[in-house]
């Protein structure tokens, strides 16, 4: 006889004491940490001769090194890196940016930062990236940029979204913010494009409670970028295209304290995203064949870091009454019923966001008011997104993610995931009492 579902009375599947909190502080962490408050300074500090930022200067050099590029600036976020990288690239008010209707808000948000355009094209919706067919439909002459997001740490289809740019003469700009350490054919995430952004979020693989890196290859690249984040401070005089129509006195300069807790977790991603990777490969496989679910896929030549595990939920597999966000919104009641950590992480395409739907931008329309007055978002042109939206979980929450997680609680949230779906006369007794 099945087990009773905990939602209608029965014990949890989980031990939610086997849950370890995000992030994890060493007392190496707090060394560090220490070792600037002894001996300071707290910020970049300029002087006659540049700028006076040890930990600053050293966590740009080891991530640099860590990626496999020539230059990082450290900033105060993951999305100046993205304004900074956008900047960069030479893009200007009323210029188009190519996007997802799939990412956290401040992808596009620095599009707007910019005084761009955010474009969005839907996903593919096996990998959840950035659709390269629909990006490529959405080109028109003012298009100036690319911006493929790795979501959840999985890779864009880079090589198609690079033959994208070569046809159209564009230049790609990786958000990379949710895929640091992540390998696409060999490479790491921010050697794909001529540009890239990662972040600090205490959210991420790769936490410093906020801040964010900007990396690139070309000597051009970062002086402009740079640039943006001092504050026009660095104006490289044998770069006058980088007009003053770019920078609003953005400061992005990070701290010290932040720099030195980062070079402190940069020692652990590597066992991070390898802790990440088994768990999710081993939730993949215990829910393998499981009717209603389906696990996340991941290309033969991606190497993922699972920043989030998003479980795709089949209603019609089950012969359920309920659909979409209904049956979703169920199963997560009984999943969090059992312990096991469920979020939403997003409910809407991007273009639904107010900003995109109500398109004031800084006051008065602008950008949009520069060369596309008349320019609509529908968000029911992401049919892909949405429905993914109203039919998927991500396993795991931003407190207990699944980098940190020991194998025997994936084991337990297998199980319950399992005891979930595969009664259907208890959802359906479940479903009952969310009605009543």
């Amino acid at each position: 006889m099945p087990e009773t579902l905990a939602l209608l009375g029965g014990l949890p599947a989980v031990d939610s004491s086997l849950k370890v909190r995000w992030p994890i502080v060493t007392e190496g962490d707090k060394r560090a940490l220490a070792r600037v408050l002894d001996e300071g300074p707290l910020w970049a500090l300029s002087t006659d001769e540049g700028l006076f930022a040890p930990e600053m200067t050293a966590l740009e050099h080891e991530f640099a090194d860590f990626v496999g590029v020539r230059h990082c600036l450290a900033c105060n976020g993951g999305t100046a890196a993205i304004h900074m990288a956008l900047a960069a690239a030479g893009v200007e008010p009323g210029d188009e940016v190519i996007t997802s209707a799939f990412s956290f808000l401040a992808t596009p948000a620095a599009v707007l930062h910019q005084g761009a355009i955010p474009i969005f094209a839907d996903i593919d919706p096996r990998t959840f990236n950035i659709d390269p067919d629909d990006m490529e439909r959405r080109i028109t002459p003012r298009t100036k940029a690319l911006l493929p997001v790795h979501i959840h740490g999985v890779p864009a289809d880079m090589d198609r979204i690079a033959a994208v740019a070569r046809r159209h003469g564009l230049s790609i700009i990786e958000d990379a913010c949710q895929a640091p350490g992540a390998r696409y054919r060999g490479k790491r995430t921010g050697t794909l494009g001529a540009a890239a952004a990662f972040s600090l979020n205490g959210t991420k693989n790769f936490p410093a409670g906020e801040g964010g890196l900007f990396v690139t290859d070309d000597d051009t690249f970062h002086a402009r970028a740079n640039m943006m984040r001092m504050v026009g401070e660095t104006l490289p005089a044998s770069d006058p295209s980088m007009s003053f129509q770019h920078l609003v006195a953005w400061n992005y300069r990070t701290q010290e304290l932040t720099c030195a807790f980062a070079r402190s977790q940069l020692r652990r991603l590597d066992e991070y995203n390898a802790q990440a990777r088994a768990n999710g490969e081993a939730l993949s496989r215990r829910l393998a064949g499981i009717e209603g679910i389906e696990a996340p896929y991941v290309p033969a030549d991606c190497d993922p870091i699972f920043h989030k595990y998003r479980l795709r939920l089949h209603p019609e597999d089950l012969d359920l009454p309920l659909r979409d966000a209904a049956f979703r919104d169920l199963v997560q009641r009984a999943f969090l019923a059992e312990g096991v950590d469920a979020v939403l992480w997003l409910q809407e395409p991007l273009p639904s966001h107010p900003i995109f739907q109500r398109r004031e931008g800084f006051g008065g329309g602008y950008p949009w008011t520069i060369a596309h007055a008349g320019y609509r978002y529908d968000a029911d042109e992401y049919a892909v997104t949405r429905q993914l939206l109203d039919n998927s979980l991500v396993i795991c929450s931003e407190l207990h993610p699944i980098y940190c997680q020991p194998a025997r609680l994936i084991e337990q949230y297998a199980d319950a995931i399992v005891k979930v779906v595969s009664t259907r006369g208890a959802l359906l007794e479940a479903a009952a009492t969310m009605v009543g």
